[in-house]
């Protein structure tokens, strides 16, 4: 479903106004494990995992879905389009060093969302390994990697992009529209694929469910989710003072 989107456009939202030099309305932070990265164009960049934060430039909507128009705490202050369900989104203006004891307290409060989600991410991740190792009995077996060949998708489609608009002769863009073409029909094969053994895999799952009661007993999960759950008053407490409602995930029409 989410490669159907990369495809046919992400979000109904005016492009000069993504293009414009935008102030923050607020700042979030992923809360899921992970969670795709969109330019203005509909193109997945990246996946971002729990615990990054960014700041909200606008509320913006992606087939429909609440979305938001983020820049992201790094260096070179990427700018793209996250969905909401995946985040939590605290709205209002961002301190400057005129009110110091504001600023200290919004650093504060990314540092404690950071290392929260971060460290729940991170505890998700050890039990979703051991699930598709627990999958990898099952006749669907093959979804990790044709997943994992899904998501190299938008890699190739900016080569192919980029190297057709590099073309110097008829014949090369041709060439690398064809090959963007048959990349969607290979696209549109796999998702088809994958779709058809999620279904085998639920069905061998309700015979043979998965138990996540081993991941937890593992050391390193119980690390994390002590450190987690050592926190999650704290963040809880923020979420329920400042953050705008949670939205719950829906899936893209």
């Amino acid at each position: 479903m989410k490669m159907r989107l990369f495809w046919f456009g992400l979000f109904l939202f005016p492009m000069v106004v993504l293009a414009a030099d935008l102030e923050p309305i607020g700042w979030g932070v992923v809360a899921s494990m992970t969670t795709p990265f969109y330019d203005k164009t509909g193109k997945e960049l990246a996946a971002i995992t729990g615990g990054e934060t960014f700041m909200v430039l606008r509320e913006v909507k992606m087939n429909k879905a609440p979305a938001y128009y983020i820049q992201l705490d790094r260096s070179k202050k990427p700018k793209g389009i996250v969905a909401a369900s995946d985040c939590r989104y605290f709205p209002g203006p961002i301190p400057t060093t005129d009110d110091v004891n504001a600023l200290v307290t919004f650093v504060g409060n990314q540092k404690l969302c950071k290392d929260y989600f971060s460290l729940c991410a991170n505890r998700d991740r050890l039990v979703a390994r051991k699930r598709e190792q627990h999958l990898l009995k099952s006749p669907a077996k093959r979804l990790i990697s044709l997943k994992a060949e899904l998501a190299q998708v938008p890699a190739k489609e900016r080569q192919y992009e980029a190297a057709q608009k590099k073309a110097t002769t008829n014949a090369q863009r041709l060439k690398y529209q064809d090959l963007r073409k048959e990349l969607r029909y290979q696209t549109t094969g796999l998702q088809q694929e994958i779709k058809r053994l999620e279904a085998e895999a639920k069905a061998w799952e309700e015979k043979h469910p998965f138990d996540d009661s081993e991941v937890k007993k593992m050391p390193v999960w119980r690390r994390l989710n002590a450190q987690a759950e050592k926190l999650r008053p704290q963040v809880d407490a923020l979420c329920n003072e400042l953050a705008a409602p949670a939205i719950k995930s829906q899936e893209a029409l």
